[in-house]
């Protein structure tokens, strides 16, 4: 440019230079531009990649997480966080994004020349952003629904264990029997009704959680190893689109695999499969476990409020009778005379708070679990007689008044006179109308009123009674069966007819109810006529009362069902005259739509099937297509109204059934009696599908019309463009249109089918709620059931009752009338009364004189005693009781028990020895020792507390209440104190007494005499004075530790007890009298724990017990409170196949002793243990079944069956079950023995035998010699089975739990075995090296148990262990696979493992020709024909069965023996001699008799130590080589070149080194050598006759010299190995070197030698 310019100037062209500047600037201009737009395209570019980047990292991050329900509780928290800054993020980066479009708008305005880049860029920024923000709502809703998953199942576990303790609060805290007193009762009762308000507070949680867990997601699907079987249904958040495929919000799908985590293989809408992020998918309500768990839930809850209604029933119950004992004391207590003082209401309030009590006792001890039938009628019997006492009092009160009337006025009144006015007093009181008085003479004309109104009177009331009954039955009937017809039916019909007939129905129900008004008017009248004629009744007489009122309340009660029976009525009439014309006008008009609908269709369908010739016809098409459009838009509204009238029909329905069931429910609370209900079906649920058909076809009719109007436009405005004069394409079209039109109906009928299949599975879900709700209500109805049993069961008691009143009323009938038959004897009576009343007094009279005289003299003389007992004493007669003896006053003064002044006021008389004993009873007597125990019950807030009874020591411990050494201690503290107390009697004893009257033990007298000598005195040599506890000690009598003991049970009741005084003295004046020393003082202060506690067993004084006891109210002793214990030996927990107690599970280690003592004193019950020692109990399972792909599970005999497993394997894991302690059947989750197994089928019949060999290995094994069932161990020892099956069968018990006792039917550790001789040291050893005794199903190699039970899987509905194996298609089937294909996988049986070399040849491989029919003989057959000899044959079949099996030579394939010998191939005894494997070949090395099994090891050995290669290994298993053959080619390895074998010594030739060395041929110490060299390659070497010898057949050969031996067995151990104690293997030299066995110079020198030889000998392959 510069050298253009200069041109140009150069030659003064100046146009041409400014052309050129302009040109440049314009250029650079241009440049520049360029370079702007490249800078901003690289710019926004980065800007746009950077974003996406952004979001395509946010997106799969959340795409990647796991939203299951593993570890919720930890990533709900993280993840509401994480999503919380993932939001604030986005609204970050969304205002980042917004100026980021400005400039992208900005670019794509200034029309950037990358525009269409830019905008590719664009639309996928935002197409990420909006999916990102789909995620992000996804996420929302997931975490929203996990929370509440989370939330929910926290609180139902939590509302779960808040009902265990309600349960166990309820279960253990109200306790109460006949013993308890009322107090107590009432306050129980109290504090019922108080829990029943906490039980209540549980109630809206329980179903508030049932309500929750319908709307429950389901997490476990999203666990790819969760599987199930049925189809998961899985729901979308969001939208997405997979190519043409599309799934919309809300829209359901099937889960196919979900075994990626960030996205699902589903089956869409239409049967499309798709592929779609997991995040955008839900599992939706409702959940199986969140519907379990809350039903659990709220059955718990019913079983509280059943077991608290119990108890509160017992309570009632016990209240009723404790109240009915009260009145019944009371009324039995009364006198004649206590009747007389009371007023005659007083008395009848008596008697009526009894039978009220009583009526209350029937009702509440109907359901109670305290009163049995003998108990009620023990009571009615007290009722009964307490009533009748009543009434004698009551009949003779009259009379009584009279009499002491007539005795306190001395009036003269005649017998009769006395006893007809008793009379009318006595009829007055009883009856308020008899108003017949004495006074109205003479007496026949009152005899004669009497009789009249008895037979007026009685006669009227019971007829009212009968009246009334019978009017409250006629309107029973009339009710129950008006009832009985308005409960027939839930629901109304969809016939206008029939919905008219029931309205004409309901009608004449009213009518005839109007008609029989009059049977209610009755009915009341009866009742106010009995009620007037009851009222007239007075005295006892008014027990009728409570049968009026509960028949007052009945004929309420039956007023208010006649009520209720019309409003049902009216109400429904007004229901269904309203729903009537709705559904009237809904059918016409639907009907006239749908068959609208129908012809329209064929319109249409006419429409498109008219073929198109022309442009003109094409167009009238066009019209008439437009029309028949238009026809189709105009009825919209007619279906919209349809459609309303429609929703209207299904709300009246709803109102009318929900009137309904609330009339049956409210019936239901009236009665207290369920009615029966059938599934109910609405119509209303005909009429939706009704309105969501007529919905359907009539869019898909608008739809199909619309589309078909828009592609005619579309063909017209095509042919107007081409203006094609031939149509011929027009045919085409119709053909492509018919098509489409069939592809459209099946569409249709697939949509349908679709419909119909939601439809159907909307129903499923219907019915499968009903089913729930009926199961629920199935239950109410057993609740209500038993409720009709006890409801029935009380009306059956007041019918008895009433039926007792009735007899009762006839029986007073009967006694008036004899009463007034008898009026002449009584009034004869009466006249003898009275003589003998005036004899009577004058004896009494005579008498009271008698008295009289008497007490007189009594009184002088008591004065007389009185004055002597008035004059002072003499000291020596003041005698008190000591502990033991008596004790003078002197005595007392002297030890300074009794101070002068007390002294004094004894003589002067002040004080008497009494008020002095009173007042030193502590010397005199102690505070007592503690005499006993008392047993109580179990403690707890709300629990009644009280003694269940005392009793000794000796009775404590005999019943294990005790431990024994406490008990001796408590019982030595009684003797030493001075007597042993008996706690029942109150009595004290001495030890020879206790001993006789068996209050302490014969075995325990020697001890406690010992201990009794510490109050009475030990007897000491060489002095006749009693000695103390502290004095015999000092001469050595008894030991310090004794001393102190019973010093300190001495000090705790009283003082240190003098043995001469009998008194107990304060420590410093024991001191002072010798009864102790300073040093036992201070022993003593020191307070040493001298006893045991009984509850902890550890160290304790006896003050600190006396503390603890309880004062018995009646004999003031003190008594020592101990829990109650309950015997172990009757704790019962079950056992693997029989109970077990808990002493026998303490005995054998498996429960400890904290533990057991925990059940002894309740505080732990036997389930809760056995959830704690369930591996021993029950164990861990053995493998239960087997799990085969799609077939499911199945037992192991099943498997078998169907040859899915073989024999061996599924026989082996039987045997393993069985000897576990069941057979166990997968399918229903039962565990069987053998015997129930083969007679239900669970295993085959042929097995049985087998698998009760196995069982016995839990239930023991049989000796005749022995009566006790014999253990595994025991078996091997005794020889009963062999000790690789009792290994076997071993190792699946230890798998499962633990060694099986079969005398205690539990599991135990291997140390716990080995001590009850269940194991020894070397069968615990073989078990711990996990012995591969099993075979694997898949592999068919062995395993162990242990191993087979790791790989299955739990099912975790019922725990059973299955095992997961590949499922087989049935042999008889050929599959997927082909022939070829399955012949390479079979090839073990097709081809065999190959021979070593060509052994198995000619015809033992395709078949002895037999000479009669020419067909293949097997070798067996073969044998059996004689045409080969038995050796022969047993060698050729071990060569076939080493290479894979016996050979079938019709089939050509190797078959196992057991099948072998089914197909005829084999017999027992030829498979037995197979299995001993018998030596029918010879190995080439060392030319002794082999097996050919051992021959193909030692092959298979030198290819893994590399001896052959692996082509001549393939060769020899081919038999391509044979093995000598190859024994030549591997000469130096196999046998080496072998060692010098001896020398040649000139003339005397060859000889061995032995003799050389005798010869003096060769020095010693190189033959030596040499020969250590010969052992150490091998053998010694015989070079006269070439044989290869061990050292031992040398020496006994005399090869070599005897002295030489140990020296050659150490050289002969190069070869053979050196022995190591610590292990089982054989040492090679190297090692034995390493070990030090032998030196380095000996070593290298046997390794030398074997070098030269061939090589370094490997003892083990040799």
């Amino acid at each position: 440019m510069d050298r253009a310019r200069d041109d140009l100037i150069k030659k003064g062209d100046k146009g041409n230079l400014h052309a050129l500047d302009q040109e440049w600037d314009s250029l650079q201009k241009m440049s520049f531009g360029r370079t702007q737009q490249l800078q901003e395209l690289q710019q926004i570019i980065q800007e746009m990649s950077k974003e996406i980047m952004w979001v395509n990292d946010r997106e799969e991050e959340e795409l990647m997480f796991d939203w299951g329900d593993k570890n919720i509780d930890q990533y709900i928290p993280k993840k509401q966080e994480s999503y919380s800054k993932l939001m604030s993020a986005l609204e970050v980066k969304e205002k980042d994004l917004n100026k980021l479009k400005a400039k992208v708008d900005t670019l794509l305005k200034n029309n950037h020349p990358a525009s269409d880049k830019i905008e590719a860029y664009r639309d996928t920024l935002q197409t990420q952003w909006s999916w990102l923000l789909q995620i992000t709502k996804c996420i929302d809703v997931h975490l929203k629904e996990n929370a509440a998953y989370n939330q929910f199942f926290k609180e139902a576990n939590e509302t779960y264990s808040n009902l265990q303790k309600e349960h166990e609060t309820v279960r253990k805290k109200f306790v109460c029997d006949k013993n308890t007193s009322l107090e107590d009762l009432l306050g129980v009762l109290r504090e019922l009704e108080m829990e029943k308000e906490k039980i209540m507070e549980n109630k809206r949680q329980v179903h508030h959680l049932v309500s929750r867990s319908k709307n429950i997601v389901r997490l476990k699907p999203r666990n790819p190893e969760e599987k199930s079987s049925s189809p998961i249904i899985v729901k979308a958040l969001c939208d997405f689109r997979q190519d043409q495929k599309v799934i919309l919000k809300g829209n359901e799908a099937i889960l196919k695999d979900n075994g990626q985590r960030s996205k699902w293989d589903i089956t869409g809408p239409g049967g499309l499969d798709m592929t779609v992020p997991s995040v955008c998918l839900i599992v939706p309500p409702p959940n199986p476990l969140s519907i379990s768990l809350a039903n659990k839930n709220e059955q718990y809850y019913e079983a509280i409020l059943s077991i608290w209604n119990q108890l509160f029933i017992n309570v009632k119950s016990l209240i009723a009778w404790q109240y009915c004992l009260l009145d019944i004391r009371h009324i039995n207590s009364l006198t004649i005379s206590m009747l007389s003082k009371m007023r005659p209401e007083e008395y009848r309030q008596i008697i009526k708070s009894l039978e009220t009590h009583f009526e209350e006792f029937k009702v509440s001890c109907s359901g109670s679990q305290m009163f049995a039938d003998e108990d009620k009628r023990t009571m009615e019997n007290q009722f009964n007689g307490a009533q009748s006492h009543y009434e004698q009092l009551v009949v003779q009160l009259p009379t009584y008044k009279v009499e002491l009337k007539l005795c306190v006025s001395d009036v003269d009144v005649s017998p009769v006179d006395a006893f007809v006015f008793v009379l009318c007093i006595k009829l007055r009181s009883l009856f308020p109308r008899f108003n017949v008085s004495y006074s109205d003479k003479p007496i026949s004309h009152i005899i004669y009123k009497i009789n009249t109104f008895f037979n007026d009177f009685i006669v009227i009331r019971l007829r009212a009674l009968r009246d009334l009954l019978e009017s409250v039955a006629r309107a029973e009937d009339i009710v129950k069966v008006h009832e009985a017809r308005l409960t027939e039916k839930e629901t109304t019909s969809l016939l206008p007819s029939e919905v008219e007939d029931y309205m004409l129905t309901l009608k004449n129900i009213k009518a005839e109810l109007d008609q029989k008004r009059d049977v209610l008017a009755s009915m009341e009248a009866e009742l106010d006529k009995a009620t007037h004629w009851n009222s007239q009744v007075g005295g006892p007489f008014h027990r009728c009362d409570m049968m009026l009122c509960k028949y007052g309340e009945h004929v309420g009660l039956l007023s208010d069902r006649w009520r209720r029976i019309n409003g049902q009525i009216d109400t429904r009439l007004l229901d269904l005259q309203s729903y009537h014309p709705q559904l009237e006008h809904y059918k016409q008009t639907s009907a006239s739509l749908f068959d609208w609908i129908d012809v329209t269709r064929k319109k249409q369908d006419t429409l498109q099937a008219t073929k198109i010739d022309s442009i003109q016809t094409l167009i009238d098409h066009i019209n008439n297509q437009k029309a028949l459009n238009s026809e189709i838009k105009s009825k919209r509204g007619t279906v919209e109204m349809v459609l309303k009238d429609n929703e209207a029909c299904v709300n009246s329905i709803k109102d009318y059934e929900t009137d309904l069931a609330s009339y049956t429910s409210g019936l239901e609370s009236l009665l207290n009696i369920p009615i029966k209900r059938t599934m109910l079906k609405s119509p209303s649920m005909d009429l939706n599908q009704e309105a969501t058909e007529l919905q359907t076809r009539y869019l898909e009719l608008l739809t199909l019309s619309g589309d078909y109007s828009k592609y005619l436009g579309e063909l017209h405005k095509n042919m107007e463009e081409l203006k094609v004069p031939g149509f011929i394409f027009l045919s085409q079209y119709n053909d492509i249109v018919m098509e489409r039109d069939a592809l459209m109906r099946k569409l249709q009928l697939l949509e349908k089918d679709k419909d119909r299949a939601q439809r159907l599975e909307e129903d499923l879900s219907h019915s499968k709620m009903t089913l729930e709700s009926e199961l629920r209500n199935k239950q109410h109805l057993l609740d209500d059931n038993e409720r009709m049993k006890r409801d029935l069961g009380y009306w059956k008691d007041q019918y008895d009752s009433k039926q007792g009143l009735i007899r009762q009323y006839d029986s007073d009938k009967d006694r008036l009338e004899r009463e007034k038959n008898s009026l002449k004897s009584e009034i004869e009576r009466l006249m003898r009364e009275l003589k003998e009343l005036e004899e009577k007094h004058k004896n009494r009279l005579v008498g009271l004189q008698k008295e009289l005289r008497e007490v007189t003299v009594h009184r002088q003389t008591m004065e007389t005693e009185l004055k002597k007992a008035r004059e002072p004493p003499a000291l020596d007669v003041v005698i008190f009781d000591g502990v033991r003896k008596t004790v003078t006053a002197d005595q007392l003064l002297d030890c300074g028990v009794l101070d002068k002044s007390t002294l004094s006021q004894l003589v002067k008389g002040q004080k008497t020895i009494p008020d002095v004993s009173a007042d030193k009873k502590i010397n005199l007597k102690g505070t007592g020792p503690i005499a006993g125990v008392v047993i109580e019950g179990p403690k707890g807030p709300g629990s009644i507390s009280g003694p269940l009874c005392k009793m000794t020591f000796t009775e404590a411990k005999k019943e294990n209440l005790l431990p024994p050494d406490s008990a001796d201690l408590l019982l030595d503290a009684q003797a030493a104190t001075g007597h042993i107390i008996d706690p029942r009697t109150n009595q004290k004893l001495t030890v020879d007494e206790a001993c006789y009257q068996g209050v302490v033990d014969e075995e325990d007298r020697e001890r406690l005499l010992a201990a009794e000598a510490a109050a009475v005195g030990y007897s000491g040599p060489g002095t006749s004075k009693p000695l103390s506890a502290f004095q015999a000690m000092k001469k050595g009598l008894i030991d310090k530790n004794t001393t102190l003991r019973l010093l300190q049970a001495q000090e705790s009741v009283g003082g240190i007890l003098d043995p001469v005084l009998s008194v107990f003295l304060p420590k410093d004046t024991a001191i002072e009298r010798n009864l102790i020393d300073n040093d036992t003082q201070r022993a003593l202060n020191k307070r040493p724990e001298l006893y045991l506690d009984p509850e902890s067993e550890e160290g304790v004084t006896y003050t600190s017990m006396k503390r603890r006891c309880r004062v018995d109210p009646h004999t003031g002793l003190l008594l020592l409170p101990i829990t109650e214990k309950v015997d172990p030996s009757k704790l019962v927990f079950d056992g693997v196949r029989k109970p077990v107690t808990a002493k026998q599970l303490a005995d054998c280690g498996v429960l400890d002793k904290p533990t057991l003592k925990d059940l002894e004193k309740g505080k732990k019950t036997v389930p809760e243990v056995s959830v704690d020692k369930k591996v021993n109990l029950k164990g861990t399972g053995p493998i239960a079944g087997v799990i085969v792909g799609s077939k499911g599970k199945m037992s192991l005999s099943e498997a078998k069956k169907q040859m899915l497993l073989l024999e061996d394997i599924a026989d082996l894991l039987l045997e393993a079950q069985a000897a576990t302690g069941h057979i166990i059947d997968p399918r229903t989750n039962q565990k069987l023995t053998v015997e129930e197994a083969c007679v239900r089928g669970v295993v085959d019949i042929m097995d049985r035998d087998k698998l009760l060999a196995a069982e016995a290995a839990a239930v023991g094994y049989k000796d005749p010699s022995v009566a006790k069932p014999l253990s595994v161990f025991e078996a091997i020892k005794k020889g009963l089975i062999d000790e690789t099956t009792g290994l076997r069968l071993l190792q699946a018990q230890d798998s499962v739990g633990g060694i099986l006792d079969p005398n205690l039917s539990v599991f135990l550790p291997k140390d716990t075995a080995i001590k009850r001789k269940l194991l020894d040291q070397n069968l615990c050893q073989d078990l711990n090296q996990s012995p591969k005794c099993y075979l694997d199903p898949d592999t068919e190699n062995d395993v162990s148990y242990g191993a087979l039970k790791k790989r299955c899987k739990t099912e975790p509905h019922t725990g059973l262990l299955l095992l997961p194996i590949t499922e087989r298609l049935d042999p008889s089937k050929l599959g997927k696979k082909t022939v070829p294909e399955v012949s390479v996988d079979k090839n073990l049986n097709l081809k065999g493992t190959g021979p070593i070399a060509g052994v198995v040849v000619g015809t033992a491989a395709v078949g002895y020709q037999d000479p009669s029919t020419a067909k293949p003989l097997s070798v067996f057959e073969a044998m059996k024909k004689g045409l080969i000899d038995g050796t022969n044959g047993l060698r050729l079949l071990q060569a076939q069965e080493s290479v894979g099996g016996i050979l079938d030579p019709n089939l050509s394939v190797f078959l196992p023996k057991d099948t072998a010998i089914k197909r005829n191939l084999l017999d027992e005894n030829l498979s037995r001699a197979l299995n001993q494997s018998p030596k029918c070949y010879l190995d080439p090395d060392t030319e002794k008799d082999a097996s050919y099994g051992e021959l193909k090891k030692r092959s298979k050995q030198l290819l893994d130590c590399g001896v052959l290669d692996k082509p001549t290994f393939n060769q020899l298993m081919k038999g391509e080589k044979t093995v000598p053959e190859v024994s030549v080619d591997k000469k130096v390895f196999l046998k080496g070149t072998g060692p010098i074998a001896g020398v040649a010594a000139g003339p005397t030739g060859k000889m061995s080194f032995s003799e050389a060395k005798k010869q003096k041929t060769m020095p010693t110490d190189s033959a030596d050598l040499l020969l250590d060299a010969q052992a150490a390659t091998g053998h010694i070497i015989d070079p006269t006759n070439n044989q290869k010898l061990t050292v031992e057949e040398a020496c006994a050969r005399g090869v070599v010299d005897n002295r030489d031996r140990d020296r050659l067995l150490a050289a002969e151990a190069a070869a053979v190995g050196y022995r190591d104690p610590t292990t089982t293997k054989p040492l090679s030299v190297f090692e034995a070197v390493k070990k030090g066995f032998i030196d380095r110079e000996t070593g290298l020198r046997l390794l030398q030698a074997q070098e030269s030889a061939g090589g370094i000998l490997d003892p083990n392959l040799s």
